[in-house]
């Protein structure tokens, strides 16, 4: 390579340009440049060792395993009004006539059907599901919405297929009257909708 050191994998190397002022036209380029035609600009890549915290267990040594998480609350839904209980161990659709499964619902979800003369309430209003810990509330495309209203006063009012986490102290309205909130059940659950009754 002539003029050029060993070291140039990390090298950035550039023909100086004729646009800076003082500098002249660079010739169409026949091969390496020569030295002073050439500005570079060195980039080493190199990765900062991390000094070791006191106490700090080396890289290669086993971690202690984790405690086990405790088992999440069996939480439950009812209608306001009702002394029905919907379990939670698997989602939970609300309205009208929420209607038979979607080929993508895994896994089936309990219908709750609302009565018909409940006009605010769509036909499919809403989805109340428990993910791992929390409990999500999603708007199914309802025409009025849903409305999550905390125990601190404030509420939101969820679009057509919004979700939010909830917290077990939230009531939920979706409209003419129908409020649903969450209890800790102490009843054995009913059969799950795919299994025989």
């Amino acid at each position: 390579m002539g003029d050029w050191p060993e070291d140039t994998g990390d090298t950035v190397l550039r023909p100086r340009g004729a646009d800076r002022a003082g500098d002249r036209p660079v010739a169409p380029d026949t091969g390496p440049p020569s030295a002073p035609d050439v500005e570079d600009t060195i980039i080493r890549l190199v990765e900062p060792a991390r000094p070791a915290a006191a106490g700090a267990l080396p890289l290669d040594a086993a971690l202690p395993p984790e405690p086990p998480e405790p088992d999440p609350v069996d939480w439950a839904l009812r209608v306001r009004g009702t002394s029905t209980v919907v379990p939670l161990d698997v989602p939970v659709v609300i309205g009208r006539r929420p209607g038979a499964p979607r080929p993508n619902e895994h896994p089936v979800p309990r219908r709750v059907v609302i009565p018909a003369d409940r006009a605010d309430v769509s036909a499919r209003h809403a989805r109340i599901e428990r993910l791992g810990r929390s409990l999500v509330v999603a708007d199914l495309g309802s025409t009025n919405g849903v409305v999550v209203h905390w125990s601190t006063g404030s509420s939101l009012r969820l679009r057509p297929g919004d979700s939010c986490a909830v917290l077990p102290d939230a009531i939920i309205e979706l409209g003419d009257g129908v409020e649903l909130e969450f209890v800790a059940p102490s009843i054995p659950h009913p059969p799950r909708p795919s299994e025989p009754s």
